[in-house]
């Protein structure tokens, strides 16, 4: 019964597929509006993110239930091979291909002794958790090598099309805020500019938005890894949910036109709970050195909105729906993304002699 729905799930996904893949033909017509003809090409263009994001996650699927049913297929082969049940024949396999050592799980143990939920448990239950933690992390390293393998010898082959990932054209103007490096400072050219750095990344972000906090870490130690060879723009996108995002992000430009942008950008973060307009206030005093100048530029905020409103034009016209959103040299990353997801496209764009 499970494989017929399976099968019956595969064949409705891949009869949808032309309702979007490849938009089927670009001159096909979409809509039209008061007689005027929208084509699905201009459909696509507009809204390329979004095609990209159904089309992916009608890959992903495919590529799950093929991954799936070849490791049942694998485990079932070796069953057969060694005349025992499924089962033990995966937990043979895995006991020689997965080791783990004392020291590794004394060393995680350590790392995560301060954790409350991980303090309350004793020694022992605090090395089992860790131990079954790497057993299955490992197992799931060992199973994705099977399949590489797998589609190596062309024991597995995945027909469906893996749907090309949309470059987004990014254009930055004088009004945008670059830096150069993780510091407040790190305002003027390392090695190259915006227009010559390797690496371009522009950053949809708002100052509430507690994802976009959760990502500085990993944004700070891009900037210091790869200082010299990237650029990093920031774009107002607030949110209507949060009602501190806008004037927070006007304080900002008001400290930008004393050339103190990503002085109250550090500040602001740093104090995210904190937003009411005397608090805004007193970080922009820290960091202009005409502080009437600000205040008048504050008072009269509104004055900020269309530099604001061209930063979330900017970011709807790319597909950017939620914070933060991170185009690296036009690659569309979104969320508080780790370290190593940066480093994998910033790795990647770099080996390809990629330029914005």
């Amino acid at each position: 019964m499970k494989i017929t729905i399976a099968k019956w799930t595969l064949a409705l996904t891949i009869a949808s597929v032309g309702a979007f893949s490849g938009v089927g033909n670009a001159a096909e017509p979409a809509f039209k509006v008061f007689g005027t003809t929208v084509s699905m090409d201009e459909v696509a263009k507009e809204k390329q993110g979004d095609f990209f994001e159904m089309d992916r996650k009608k890959f992903d699927i495919v590529e799950g239930m093929a991954q799936s049913q070849f490791m049942q297929k694998f485990w079932e082969k070796k069953a057969t091979e060694a005349k025992v049940s499924v089962e033990e024949a995966r937990r043979t396999y895995m006991s020689k291909n997965v080791k783990i050592s004392d020291k590794e799980v004394k060393e995680m143990a350590d790392k995560h002794k301060d954790n409350p939920q991980f303090a309350k448990f004793n020694k022992e239950e605090q090395q089992k958790q860790v131990r079954d933690y790497l057993t299955d992390r490992a197992s799931r390293t060992v199973e994705a090598d099977i399949i590489r393998q797998g589609m190596k010898s062309g024991d597995l082959v995945i027909h469906f099309p893996q749907p090309k990932e949309p470059v987004f054209a990014l254009t930055l103007s004088d009004s945008d805020h670059t830096r150069y490096g993780p510091g407040a400072d790190d305002t003027k050219t390392m090695g190259c500019d915006r227009k010559s750095c390797p690496i371009t990344v522009v950053e949809y972000s708002e100052f509430q938005c507690p994802y976009c906090s959760k990502a500085m870490p990993a944004v700070k130690r891009i900037l210091t890894e790869f200082r010299g060879k990237i650029s990093w723009t920031v774009r107002d996108f607030p949110l209507s949910f949060h009602d501190r995002a806008r004037p927070a992000a006007a304080a900002a430009h008001c400290a930008g036109d004393q050339g103190k942008f990503w002085h109250l950008y550090t500040s602001i973060f740093d104090n995210q709970s904190d937003l009411k307009d005397d608090d805004l206030k007193k970080y922009a005093h820290k960091a202009v050195s005409d502080k009437a100048k600000w205040d008048e530029c504050f008072k009269n905020q509104v004055a900020k909105n269309p530099a604001i409103d061209a930063n979330i034009e900017s970011g709807m016209k790319v597909g950017v729906t939620g914070t933060p959103a991170f185009f690296i040299n036009g690659r569309r990353l979104s969320g508080a993304l780790p370290y190593e997801e940066f480093k994998r496209v910033i790795d990647e764009e770099i080996g390809r002699g990629k330029k914005s």
